[in-house]
């Protein structure tokens, strides 16, 4: 089966603390345990995509190491197409990540070979790949290369989800391109200077992105939902209750589910389709907070029907 959702994927190998909390800066502390992961925004939502049902394929690159080889193979055993994955004289990427025991986490990634994704390969990519329904990017791997695989999606007709993560002020390039804009709570502040909790605040900010020439803006609120707007409408989605154990990977997962769920969509999605979307991805990253680490804790679709 050709793939329906593409994801410029950031690829890296997570090494986890979990401490009792955030450490301030200049303090030491002692943790409780530590755990080796792959990970990477971009793999996460590829995975998470793949597990809940859709045919995916990765563009990226890891390093000539063992961690891309591990990583290769961790994708093909998912089912993930890895044709577009290539391999870099840099290292693979790296995160340092620490959680606290409310769940909550502190993340650092070194890029290494996810800066080294070449922009005409992405192009390469989107255009031969036939059944394309999405195409996801977000910031942790080279922005010149997800530029270039949403122009190529657009001009194709293919739906563009940007996830604004990790936020900065590149984002703004790829907005114009993007179809759907995905941001939680920091990167939405972050980006418009707006206050995420506050209605007024995420229909002005949003407005900016609308100008910029996104279609429509999800802004993620950790356990109050999150919001979805388009240029005339705003509409809440609960969360799931949960009790959290790990937030890492939920805002992936969520990014990755709605990929999934976007791409079952035959033609142009309507508000109503991205709001139920929405709903699903939800539902997902509840069970992801629920379990530790990135992949491990990413559900399949039986796993969150039964949930």
């Amino acid at each position: 089966m050709s793939p329906s959702v593409a994801v410029v994927a950031s690829l890296n190998v997570d090494h986890i603390v979990r401490a009792p909390r955030i450490p301030e800066p200049g303090e030491t502390l002692l943790g409780f345990s530590t755990s080796r992961e792959l990970g990477g925004k971009g793999g996460n939502q590829a995975v998470a995509a793949a597990r809940l049902g859709a045919s995916v394929a990765v563009l990226g690159c890891v390093g000539q190491d063992e961690d891309g080889d591990e990583y290769r193979q961790a994708l093909l055993a998912e089912g993930v197409d890895v044709t577009h994955v290539r391999r870099s004289a840099s290292p693979t990427g790296r995160a340092a990540i620490t959680v606290d025991a409310e769940g909550v986490n502190s993340i650092v990634v070194v890029a290494g070979a996810n800066a080294d994704i070449p922009a005409d390969a992405a192009e390469t990519a989107i255009s031969d790949l036939p059944e394309l329904r999405v195409v996801v990017g977000q910031l942790e791997a080279a922005v010149a290369a997800t530029e270039r695989a949403f122009a190529t999606a657009r001009a194709r007709g293919v739906l563009t989800v940007l996830n604004t993560a990790p936020a900065d002020d590149v984002a703004v390039k790829l907005l114009p391109l993007s179809d759907v804009v995905v941001s939680n709570e920091i990167e939405f502040r972050q980006l418009t200077g707006q206050d995420p909790f506050d209605a007024d605040g995420v229909r002005r900010g949003s407005a900016e992105l609308f100008a910029a020439g996104c279609h429509w803006v999800i802004v993620t609120l950790g356990a109050e939902g999150c919001a979805v707007l388009d240029a005339s409408s705003s509409t809440q989605v609960p969360a799931v209750a949960v009790r959290a154990v790990d937030t890492t990977a939920a805002g992936d997962s969520f990014v990755g589910a709605l990929a999934a769920r976007l791409a079952e969509i035959p033609g142009e999605p309507t508000t109503a389709d991205v709001v139920d979307a929405c709903g699903f991805a939800a539902k997902v990253a509840a069970v992801v907070v629920t379990r530790h680490g990135a992949h491990p804790s990413l559900p399949t679709l039986a796993e969150v029907i039964d949930a």
